[in-house]
């Protein structure tokens, strides 16, 4: 399915996902995202240097950790063909080594039988605060 990728209510590209829970696929970049690669590419070589787990135990000791939380603040959302907003837990967006952009999202499913009243609130909006009883729900 594709996606509007969004930053602060701004395109920055379209991304074709495949369904799943944790999801991966190439970035069509817009213009918008320009004055985010600097941040992104920086992020995304700390990352891939020392992989997923050794970044969250390695950026304090090799000076990674200030590039990973810039691009961690990096506030994306998906937005599907209607133009309403998809529930995720991240949606973040990596350089590539071959310098494309790859967007990684987890999307969030309602585990009951009866749909939410509540719309999705955009990630660029919410900040980083927890919901009581949400406490494992955390976001990159």
């Amino acid at each position: 399915m594709r996606y509007s990728v969004m930053h602060n209510g701004i395109p920055v590209g379209f991304v074709e996902l495949e369904s799943g829970e944790l999801v991966a696929g190439r970035l069509a970049p817009l213009p918008a995202i320009d004055s985010l690669r600097t941040t992104l590419r920086a992020g995304s070589e700390a990352l891939l240097a020392f992989g997923f787990f050794g970044a969250a135990t390695d950026a304090g000791r090799n000076g990674s950790g200030s590039a990973l939380r810039a691009a961690a603040a990096l506030r994306f959302d998906l937005y599907d063909d209607r133009d309403e907003l998809v529930p995720t837990t991240f949606v973040n967006v990596i350089d590539a080594p071959d310098g494309g952009l790859v967007v990684l999202a987890r999307f969030g499913h309602a585990h009951s039988a009866v749909g939410a009243l509540v719309r999705p609130t955009p990630q660029a909006d919410s900040g980083n605060e927890q919901l009581p009883g949400n406490e494992d729900s955390r976001r990159a």
